[in-house]
């Protein structure tokens, strides 16, 4: 049996029913809500909820068959541990919903995993041997229960981002509208840049400058040129010469200009959605996507971002430490070598140590422990994303 076109077909399955789910949530909780204002469910939310079930029973199968295939758990590179990534997202989603009865938190939680898997899929899909630091039993239950605690925290982000949505006055300009709009933004350049991304990756592009020397990869047309390159030199793209700039002499770094090329890019594209976006809203964004959730629970959505961390916190805490410094100490002789990525996990985790003492010890409820659960996601995502793709260590498979 061929296992890795099995598993390819059962990724594509899970990708497209995340994004149906993702529609028919939207739906459930704009137009659906508009016919039954009073109902906590209606027909479109139900059928998202049974969607996406479909798709996580899709990629658990994927990820049995690339398991099969390569004889590990699939969390060894980018694309496999993102995706992984956002099959805990989802399975943490559809467990909790399942108890808690909150569907409406499925139009914030669904467009989060289909952005981080459209994201993995940008990485290259070939199952490659292990490199010699990763062959070990250890491999599977590190990544996978990190993974795990991970995929529960981003629970906490959505919740406390629907309770701001809920309590927050948008009407009016003030600092909470604008911070919200704000990550708002951010979300969109996440969207902007997976799909500048993707349709560059189907289009087959690929630009290699000073091939010959120090070759720099570009996976989009090179805006921005290696420190030194005569501008207009390299290439040329929709009748324009490129690159327009360089990047600056300082900036070191493993494929540093095409780094800093792919952050221009997704700039650009981050304004032109968002643009368009404000456009057809005619104002604010988050002041749309506020009408999502007005009238909602906010004491249980409160309620339920802390539990949501509390669920998490101990998982990330075994995956990303404790299993983590065990492994650590079998491959490279000791338990702890401030590497970037172990130095993140242990911020990301002091963080989640704040938001647990300030929720216990101090009392705090509503607004503030919501901006921590918020701000969380962020950290999250510098962790997985930013230290694997920018700072160089032991972690840096990508």
């Amino acid at each position: 049996m061929d296992w890795t076109q099995l598993s390819e077909t059962f990724f594509i399955v899970a990708f497209v029913s995340y994004i149906v789910a993702t529609v028919l949530y939207v739906v459930g909780v704009t137009w659906g809500r508009k016919t039954a204002p009073d109902a906590k469910n209606n027909l479109f939310t139900r059928l998202g909820y049974i969607v996406m079930i479909i798709g996580v029973l899709s990629q658990t199968a994927a990820i049995l068959a690339r398991t099969i295939q390569t004889g590990h758990i699939p969390v060894s590179n980018m694309f496999e541990y993102m995706s992984f990534w956002a099959y805990t997202i989802m399975v943490a989603y559809v467990v909790i919903n399942y108890f808690y009865k909150v569907p409406f938190l499925g139009a914030f939680v669904a467009p989060v995993g289909v952005a981080v898997l459209a994201y993995a899929s940008v990485f290259p899909h070939e199952a490659k041997p292990l490199i010699p630091a990763l062959q070990s039993y250890w491999l599977n239950i590190h990544v996978t229960t990190a993974a795990l605690g991970e995929g529960i925290l981003v629970i906490s982000f959505a919740a406390g981002l629907m309770y701001l949505l809920v309590t927050t006055e948008v009407e009016k300009p003030s600092r909470a509208r604008n911070a919200l709009e704000f990550v708002m933004y951010l979300f969109f350049a996440l969207v902007a840049f997976v799909a500048l991304a993707l349709t560059f990756k189907i289009s087959g592009f690929e630009f290699f400058a000073n091939p010959d020397t120090n070759p720099v990869r570009y996976g989009l047309p090179p805006i921005v040129g290696p420190s030194g390159t005569e501008l207009g030199s390299l290439t040329a793209f929709a009748g324009i010469a490129l690159p327009l700039f360089n990047a600056p002499s300082w900036m070191e770094g493993v494929n540093a200009p095409g780094k800093l090329n792919t952050i221009v890019w997704t700039l650009l594209g981050s304004f032109v959605l968002y643009g368009l976006l404000r456009l057809l809203s005619r104002g604010p964004v988050v002041r749309v996507v506020a009408r999502w959730v007005r009238g909602l629970d906010e004491e249980m959505l409160d309620e339920l971002s802390y539990r949501a961390v509390a669920i998490g916190y101990p998982v990330f805490t075994l995956g990303a430490l404790v299993f983590a410094m065990i492994w650590a100490q079998e491959a490279w002789g000791s338990y702890w070598s401030w590497d970037p990525k172990e130095t993140w996990a242990l911020i990301t985790w002091l963080y989640y140590t704040a938001y647990l003492h300030f929720r216990v010890q101090r009392g705090w409820e509503g607004t503030l422990p919501a901006w921590m659960a918020v701000a969380g996601f962020v950290v999250i995502l510098f962790l997985l994303v930013g230290v694997n793709l920018v700072i160089s260590g032991l972690h840096s498979y990508a």
